[in-house]
């Protein structure tokens, strides 16, 4: 397995889906050392720098995109990336882009393509398989707060619900998440807090504070 095919596959995961493709890289430490729980914070944000460093992200401010060209690659079930690969990436060679040419039908590596006027934009894509922030231009006009809000709101209660599922179970708050994580790679596309809740169901706890917990973040 090739250390590009690796960097395809983590770019996968916080670009697929985004119309027009950038995120927060904030946002980017919370999926993969709460959700994925690949990498700790800081080596989060060291595979953020490094990536960077070696061409294969471009930043502007907080603001991560692909750089042009680069191709996403869904990783296989179970797959999680090596840390010292992602931490010392191969420098970008632009050439690469030009490999496998512009066919259509290479529907499982999506071509990224430089990034467009958000003005042209007339839909936005959702990514199911974990929370997307949305950016600043894309606030409804009747929203006059400058803060990007997640898609799915619900995610805030992800904290609440380890701490519920683990108080009421007597389960550890990290063997909690690996229960969830494990669920996830099984059901493929569900977010964190739907995992969680089916864990909650799995140690027979009272589902309707569950759903109270999720609500009020949600609301």
């Amino acid at each position: 397995m090739s250390e590009e095919a690796d960097i395809s596959r983590i770019l996968f995961t916080i670009f697929d889906g985004l119309e027009p493709q950038k995120i927060n890289q904030s946002d980017v430490i919370r999926l993969w050392s709460l959700e994925m729980q690949w990498f700790s914070p800081e080596e989060s944000q060291s595979v953020i720098d490094a990536l960077s460093d070696a061409g294969w992200i471009s930043r502007q401010d907080v603001t991560l995109y692909p750089s042009d060209g680069v191709k996403l690659e869904i990783p296989s079930l179970g797959w999680r990336p090596m840390t010292r690969r992602m931490l010392s990436p191969p420098i970008y060679n632009l050439t690469e882009k030009d490999r496998s040419g512009d066919s259509a039908s290479d529907l499982s590596q999506p071509r990224v393509n430089a990034i467009k006027d958000i003005d042209n934009q007339s839909k936005n894509q959702e990514s199911f398989s974990r929370p997307i922030v949305i950016s600043d231009n894309q606030v409804t006009k009747n929203d006059s707060s400058n803060k990007p809000m997640p898609i799915d709101r619900a995610e805030g209660s992800i904290p609440t619900l380890i701490e519920l599922i683990a108080s009421q179970s007597g389960l550890a708050n990290n063997e909690v998440v690996r229960r969830a994580q494990r669920k996830r790679r099984a059901l493929g596309p569900v977010t964190l807090w739907m995992a969680l809740a089916l864990v909650a169901r799995e140690q027979g706890l009272d589902m309707e504070s569950v759903s109270s917990a999720i609500d009020k973040a949600a609301e």
